[in-house]
């Protein structure tokens, strides 16, 4: 586990955070092999810095979850922390949802989908299960804020946006919004294009 101060002193810069509607945000990420986990390496990046830096990118975006497609890298892994204090970071390799009961409807944001916010039905409680940076098993229980943040997460590693979960009455309501990411999104493309071009 990472912590917030250790995030603080490190040298690493954030990550530029993928937006809406970029399509590595619908692209279902691959499982990380346990060949790269002994090796601490994935897809030529050191799984240990990778978490760290989007730890900071976090921390800087104040957000309370990150998952690896949100930072253009399309492996199994996101990091989390709820705690007040922002002291309890943990990042979770191929994570397992079970035993999920209860519902609860709740407001929810997305650090690729700026400024959108809308109601959420998630399970109140659930296990979650995976590895942590040493391939050790990580198994916990999660309940309120902790279990919508890793079922959020999760979600991404699916390809899945919380956008997708909500009713037609609340994408009407988000959708202008929606629109001007798709607007900034398509400017961006076209720019990058002319100035490939320029070169």
């Amino acid at each position: 586990m990472a912590s917030h101060e250790a995030a603080e002193k490190s040298a690493l810069k954030p990550f530029e955070i993928v937006l809406y509607p970029d399509p590595r945000l619908l692209k279902p990420s691959r499982a990380i092999t346990p060949a790269e986990i002994r090796s601490g390496e994935a897809e030529g990046l050191g799984l240990a810095q990778l978490s760290e830096r989007m730890i900071v990118t976090m921390y800087d975006a104040e957000g309370v979850g990150l998952a690896a497609p949100q930072v253009g890298v399309g492996l199994r892994l996101f990091v989390a922390d709820v705690s007040k204090d922002k002291t309890g970071a943990f990042t979770i390799i191929n994570p397992v949802l079970s035993e999920m009961h209860g519902t609860v409807i709740e407001e929810e944001g997305c650090l690729s989908i700026p400024v959108v916010r809308a109601k959420v039905k998630r399970f109140a409680s659930l296990k979650v299960s995976g590895l942590n940076l040493k391939g050790e098993a990580v198994i916990f229980d999660a309940k309120e804020l902790l279990a919508r943040v890793c079922q959020h997460e999760t979600d991404h590693l699916a390809g899945v946006l919380f956008i997708n979960k909500i009713g037609m009455a609340a994408k009407l309501m988000i959708r202008r919004a929606l629109v001007e990411l798709e607007d900034d999104f398509e400017q961006r493309r076209r720019d990058a294009v002319k100035n490939k071009k320029k070169i």
